[in-house]
C-alpha cells in the first residue's frame, strides 16, 4: 500500500475522531460528566463511532471501486481508521489519570 494513501486515510480517521470526540465530550459535558475520565465501553463506543463515520465518509466520496482496485481490504481500512482514535484515546486517558 503506498504511503500516500495510507497517510490520507490516518488523516482522515483522526479527524473524523476529533468530531466525534469533541460532539460526544460535550454531550458528557452538558450531563455533567467528566469526558477524559470515560469508562472502557464509552472509550471503545467512540473508537467504533470514529470507524463507522470513516467507512460513511468513504462512501460517500465513492472510493469503494478504487479501494477494491488495490486489493484493500475493509479490515485493513478499518485499522487505518481505527489507530489515530485508538492513540487518541490512550493520550486522553493518561491525561485524565494524571489531573
Amino acid at each position: 500500500m503506498p504511503l500516500l494513501l495510507a497517510r490520507a486515510y490516518v488523516s482522515r480517521g483522526a479527524r473524523l475522531w476529533l468530531i466525534t470526540r469533541a460532539l460526544v465530550s460535550g454531550a458528557f459535558l452538558y450531563l455533567g460528566t467528566n469526558p477524559l475520565r470515560l469508562s472502557a465501553v464509552a472509550v471503545v463506543g467512540i473508537v467504533v463511532l470514529s470507524v463507522v463515520l470513516g467507512f460513511v465518509e468513504t462512501y460517500g466520496r465513492r472510493e469503494r471501486v478504487f479501494l477494491a482496485n488495490l486489493a484493500l481490504r475493509p479490515i485493513f481500512l478499518s485499522a487505518l481508521f481505527a489507530a489515530p482514535a485508538m492513540i487518541g484515546e490512550v493520550a486522553l486517558r493518561v491525561v485524565g489519570a494524571a489531573l
